[in-house]
């Protein structure tokens, strides 16, 4: 059905200390695209353990454990997630959960997993709802055993003393409690390793799972950025575009974003991980928008630059040019056995042209890039991972650098920011700023765009403004 914003009642958005009514629009709100439901797959998650496995040194275990829960305020905590290695090794959900994993004796070259979580029964079902529980843990999620989290501690202590762990590799920075139970039981004598080190060499190529829910994150997001940029104009709030943003991202199946939304307008654009969000768009301007959903726990990243009235200035045109110039150049060098680094000198030498060509620094490119002054203007890398974490790790091969392989999903994000002081800058660019962001899929051949259904020319986005 489709949803008009006319229709709620009269909203009232603050900010800090200002109350304003904000005006019904007469824009329908789409529809929801189609039902989304995560599938998990436990045979992929065993894959992960197995490989996991043959990586750890014999008379080694792995015990990797959830985020714990934070508390916000008062009585009230932080939304829970559970932190990525754990998912990642698990698909397990819930809070107050670890897994002990270790090679099967049974089965060699697999992985036996232990799992310890929470059980509710009585009050504790009515106040915060069902758990899986140990049975659960092993019916769904694989566990070759599992037990209630409170005898973790005890269980711990006796099998760290059988003598037959030489050492543990674990992901303790995660949960304070569990470090604190590990420290008891060790007794120090028990060599302790950097998990996440070793998780993270498996994570950067993604398994048919991982691109299917990477893949409904970006046509969400790329849904929700297409209903941000309609309601992008002078005199709305940078708040009232960030509420739309997350309003379509919700409904439509992706329960929070990958990242702080931000919506930064005028002067804020300089700032690149801005997030106040509470400034009001003045006609003329630039407004850079970085948005990403979340959904099955994998992100999307995608950045905008708009005008806020709709059309670019000359100089606002000249430099989005340069920037989408260097991001069409990048995304089509994207390859299997490509060096991540090619591509970021390939963006320098494309972003310094562009603004020598265009009179909008003067000198030498060779002096302007090997002096290190280019970070003026390009003061961030040109791209990142994505997966669990907006910012997935991508350890680098010993001696190879980043090369990139089939299956790896990328951030590209060309950018130019020009500060309003910066006197190497000619006049009439100081303050003016551009990102193009899309997320990419390596493939066999080349890269996939997989957010091209959100316009990235200026007058794709010119267009969608205007309608």
């Amino acid at each position: 059905m489709k949803r008009l914003l006319a229709s709620i009642l009269p909203l009232i958005l603050l900010t800090g200390c200002i109350e304003r009514a904000v005006a019904p629009s007469d824009r329908v709100f789409p529809s929801k695209l189609y039902p989304y439901e995560v599938t998990y797959d436990a045979a992929e998650f065993k894959q992960r353990r197995d490989v996991l496995m043959q990586k750890i040194p014999a008379g080694r275990v792995v015990i990797v454990t959830t985020n714990d829960v934070y508390l916000r305020n008062g009585d009230v905590d932080y939304e829970f997630r559970p932190a990525s290695v754990f998912y990642y090794l698990t698909g397990f959900e819930e809070p107050n959960a670890v897994a002990v994993l270790r090679k099967h004796r049974s089965a060699p070259g697999t992985c036996e997993m232990i799992m310890f979580v929470e059980s509710r029964e009585g009050s504790a079902v009515q106040w915060l709802g069902p758990v899986f529980g140990p049975e659960g843990a092993v019916q769904y999620f694989g566990a070759d055993s599992a037990y209630e989290i409170g005898s973790f501690a005890s269980f711990l202590h006796t099998f760290l003393a059988s003598g037959t762990v030489q050492g543990v590799y674990g992901n303790f920075d995660a949960n304070d409690d569990v470090e604190s139970i590990f420290s008891d039981a060790s007794g120090g004598s028990i060599s302790l390793h950097n998990l996440d080190s070793l998780v993270d060499e498996m994570r950067p190529v993604k398994g048919p799972l991982e691109i299917g829910l990477i893949r409904r994150a970006v046509e969400v997001s790329t849904h929700a950025f297409a209903e941000g940029i309609r309601a992008t104009r002078p005199s709305v709030y940078e708040y009232e575009i960030q509420a739309t943003l997350e309003f379509v991202l919700r409904l439509n199946g992706c329960p929070r974003t990958s990242f702080p939304t931000i919506v930064a307008s005028g002067p804020n654009i300089t700032t690149i991980h801005y997030q106040s969000n509470s400034a009001m768009l003045s006609d003329g301007g630039l407004v850079m928008i970085d948005f990403g959903g979340e959904y099955g726990y994998y992100a999307a990243d995608l950045t905008r630059t708009l005008p806020v009235n709709g059309r670019f200035s000359a100089a606002q045109a000249t430099i989005y040019d340069i920037v989408k110039s260097s991001h069409d150049a990048v995304i089509a060098a994207a390859a299997p056995g490509v060096d991540f680094s090619t591509l970021t000198s390939l963006n320098i030498d494309l972003l310094i042209d562009g603004l020598l060509q265009k009179h909008v620094i003067t000198g030498t490119k060779f002096n302007i890039i090997s002096s290190g002054q280019y970070r003026l203007y390009i003061p961030a890398g040109l791209g990142h991972q994505i997966g669990l974490d907006v910012h997935d790790p991508w350890p680098a091969d010993a001696g190879k650098g980043r090369i990139l392989q089939e299956n790896m999903v990328l951030a590209i994000e060309p950018h130019i920011y020009l500060n309003a002081g910066d006197q190497t800058v000619a006049t009439e660019y100081r303050g003016v700023c551009a990102r193009v962001e899309d997320d990419i899929l390596i493939t066999s051949g080349g890269c996939e765009v997989l957010s091209a259904a959100l316009p990235g020319t200026r007058a794709g986005l010119e267009a969608m403004m205007n309608r």
